[in-house]
């Protein structure tokens, strides 16, 4: 209580001059009305002590009236001119609430009901610096710009150090023990994201973790929404930056930027270049222990990368008058890439003896663009609480990779086999919403909105071998295929905000119908309902506990549909989809607290999945030694989970942000000659911790471990790493220089354990080791050139005022 009476003298002071000088300009200020109230928590219905209530003029939004409340958060504001003003009301940790009131009357009454703002600890610490991880109860916020260890990474670097994500052994983003998560660009659908390493990790500003969607929410994602958020300026500055970086083994890049702002126009551009390379390793080692006419199988395939990226990220904003503004923005990314991949064969008989062996050798050019363009449009009502958004989104994604295959069936043979192949992936997506806030009280609100989605998608693959007896190419055309994807989705939605004096409620749902088709036949559409409901209640200060409910879907990607195998590299280990596939369904409660106080705050809840026609990813035995990978609707999927989150400052100098997740899981179905009803436990946890030290220098730890988590068909090996960076201010405090080491002791790798029967009903195992080169050295240099802050009309008088409430 004792703060609160600081910042309440702190604000009577700067009110009192903020006031004062405005009356020493005035010629004779006359007094007509007066209007009181009460400034409030929107849960618990307390009064905010010395919350802040200002007048302002509608015309030209200048400052005219402002006062503190008292310690119950009663508020008098007296001589009024009668006529239209916008009344804000304002308390630190919480969200601002305006409404504009025509002041007639001698005495009036208004109340403001406030909201709190995302939790985290910088929200209750006298410094304004923001917290590396951010709750609340609809999503968790990562600010990735605070985390020097991920400074000249990509973005399934920073996807790593996420609370409750994990990257699998094929690349795929995991959130809570699921792959079926949907993840956006700057809150839209982007092709952009089909392969994250191809964004910067010093783009990106945050990402949000959405654990329970409302139902103004697409209804993808079984386990939530994981949305990226890049750069996009600094509001009210001129503003430029440039960084570089360099690193062992081979990387170099950088990338500059300029925010500014001229009149009524805000504009942000960005571009960089990433260049590095890098090795995989995968060893497979299959036993087939009780069929004992076939030998084992040992493969070792290495792959060295060289990898370039540019990227560009620009947005404009214009306002147009006080109630219209309008944006603009286009992302842009170019990937040209090649690798050397050799694999070789080994075939071993029963007591480990080498049999054969062969290799393959593997050319790989790839290149690909993706464009990505976003219109949005917003228009403010009269009234106070009224608005209507329009947002266009259109994303093109274009990619084609060349292998040149060449295959030695005997170590010494001069004669290789020859092989040229062409895979091409031509992608379009594009979006219309409409939505329409609605505030029909200070503790109401509705939001409606209709939006179109439509998808376009092509794979085209094509072959050619040469022929040694004409010694010419000719087209494999029994291994040619061409597949289209496409699909609309026509969704409206209802949602409402309800805040009682002692809850807060969000409900809503959401109609989605969907048309698609696969190479041009037509399936029948069908209509799905989503309904959603989040129910919370401030205990007290410390306290807010909640409980949730959505209903959400999983259609279907296109790799999981085709039916073809896009490359042949590796023609014992291949990849096709299902045109057979469902859409599967996910029933998910949540329940949980988060917490506050002076030195720690936390998130923790426990959750519950119920997915029918779950989609599991398996692998089918062909033969005695060839694998295709494939995916299977099973009957049903069920998944219990915790999560606890913390953040801990225990001195001015540390700070400690961790967080774990633990699951159960039990999958029933069958595939093939198995018959799967398996049930196991997993978790995974992260720390990081940050240090000041002296000489405006900083220190950042961080770690992951995951344990072993089940499959389908068998066992994930568990996986872990650490990384350190070092960051010291230079030039007044301008740059900085970062020196940061990924994976200090080596140890990140994937490993997948197989138990299976293939179709000849005999029994197998496989054991399979992946290792990415994840070891890297990396010294950046960034450097901030501060230009002239732009000041908007009216913020001068307001300067004092602005600066408490900051």
């Amino acid at each position: 209580m004792g703060g609160k009476f600081i910042w309440g003298k702190i604000s009577v002071l700067t009110l009192f001059l903020a006031v004062g000088t405005g009356r020493a300009f005035s010629d004779s200020p006359v007094s007509y009305c007066e209007i009181s109230g009460m400034v409030q928590d929107s849960i618990t219905g307390e009064g905010l002590p010395f919350a802040t209530v200002r007048i302002l003029s509608q015309n030209d939004s200048g400052l005219v009236k402002g006062v503190v409340a008292d310690i119950d958060g009663n508020y008098i504001i007296e001589d009024i001119i009668p006529g239209k003003y916008r009344l804000i009301a304002s308390y630190m940790g919480y969200n601002e609430k305006e409404t504009v009131k025509d002041i007639q009357a001698r005495k009036e009454k208004h109340n403001f009901l406030l909201t709190q703002k995302n939790f985290s600890v910088s929200e209750i610490t006298i410094t304004a610096e923001k917290n590396l991880i951010e709750k609340n109860i609809e999503k968790t916020i990562i600010n990735v710009s605070k985390n020097t260890t991920l400074t000249g990474g990509t973005a399934t670097d920073v996807m790593q150090t996420l609370p409750s994500v994990d990257v699998d052994i094929d690349g795929n983003i995991n959130y809570r023990g699921s792959d079926r998560v949907m993840i956006l660009l700057n809150g839209e659908r982007s092709e952009l994201v089909r392969s994250i390493d191809r964004i910067p990790a010093d783009q990106i500003e945050k990402i949000e973790l959405i654990n329970n969607p409302s139902a103004k929410y697409d209804a993808e994602g079984m386990s939530g929404i994981i949305n990226i958020v890049l750069k996009s300026g600094s509001a009210g500055e001129n503003k430029a930056t440039l960084m570089l970086n360099a690193g062992y083994p081979e990387t170099i890049g950088g990338n500059s930027g300029y925010s500014g702002m001229s009149g009524r126009i805000s504009f942000f551009a960005n571009a960089g270049f990433n260049h590095n390379t890098k090795y995989q390793i995968k060893e497979h080692l299959r036993e087939n222990y009780e069929n004992p006419d076939v030998l084992n199988y040992y493969q070792y395939d290495r792959q060295d990368e060289n990898l370039n990226n540019v990227i560009m990220n620009s947005n404009l904003q214009y306002t147009i008058n006080k109630k219209q503004n309008i944006g603009l923005s286009v992302i842009g990314s170019k990937n040209f890439n090649s690798a050397d991949r050799k694999i070789n064969y080994e075939t071993h008989n029963k007591i480990a003896q080498t049999v054969t062996e062969s290799l393959k050798e593997i050319d790989i050019d790839s290149d690909n663009y993706t464009i990505d363009g976003n219109v949005n449009y917003r228009y403010s009502f009269k009234k106070s609480g009224q608005a209507l958004k329009a947002n266009f989104h259109y994303s093109f994604f274009n990619q084609l990779v060349k292998m040149n295959n060449g295959f030695f069936p005997g170590l010494i043979n001069d004669y290789p086999e020859l092989q040229n192949t062409w895979s091409e992936q031509l992608n379009k997506e594009s979006d219309f919403s409409l939505g329409y806030l609605h505030s029909l009280t200070d503790s109401i609100q509705f939001e409606a909105g209709y939006k179109f989605s439509g998808k376009d998608l092509l794979n085209d693959f094509y072959s050619e071998s040469y022929n040694l007896s004409t010694t010419e190419w000719t087209d494999d055309t029994a291994l040619a295929n061409n597949f289209t994807y496409t699909q609309q989705i026509n969704a409206v939605y209802l949602n409402i905000n309800t805040r009682l004096r002692f809850l807060e409620i969000e409900s809503g749902v959401r109609a989605e119908y969907t048309n698609n088709s696969q190479n041009n036949k037509k399936e029948h559409g069908y209509l799905d309902f989503f309904p959603s409901i989040t129910v919370s209640r401030k205990l007290n200060s410390h306290f807010t506990v909640f409980a949730s409910y959505n209903r959400r879907i999983n259609r279907p990607a296109i790799n999981m549909l085709t039916p073809f195998t896009d490359e042949y590299a590796d023609i014992l280990n291949m990849n096709q989809g299902n045109p057979e596939l469902k859409p599967e369904y996910v029933n998910s409660c949540e329940a949980g607290n988060r917490f506050v106080f002076t030195l720690f705050s936390g998130f923790g809840s426990v959750y519950y999945r119920n997915i029918d026609k779950a989609i599991s990813r398996i692998k089918l035995a062909s033969n005695d030694s060839a694998f295709v990978g494939s995916f299977k609707n099973l009957d049903k999927a069920r998944l219990f989970g915790s999560e606890v989150s913390i953040s801990y400052k225990p001195f001015k100098w540390w700070s400690i942000n961790t967080g774990a997740n633990i699951f159960y899981t039990r999958l029933t179905g069958e595939y093939e000659n198995n018959h799967v009803n398996t049930s196991k436990t997993g978790w995974n946890m992260n720390i990081s911790n940050q240090f000041k030290l002296p000489g405006e220098t900083g220190f950042q730890l961080s770690g992951y471990y995951r344990s072993k988590l089940p499959s389908v068909m068998g066992t994930y090996k568990e996986r872990s790493y650490m990384d350190l960076a070092v960051n010291k201010k230079i030039f007044k405090g301008k740059g900085q220089v970062v020196f940061k080491i990924s994976d200090i002791f080596n140890t990140y790798k994937f490993g997948h354990d197989i138990d299976a029967i293939d179709d000849n009903n005999f029994r197998y195992s496989q054991t399979n080791y992946r290792k990415i080169e994840s070891r890297y050295f990396i010294l950046s240099l960034l450097y901030n050139i501060d230009g002239k802050e732009q000041q908007k009309r009216g913020q001068k008088e307001n300067f004092f005022l602005d600066d408490f409430e900051k």
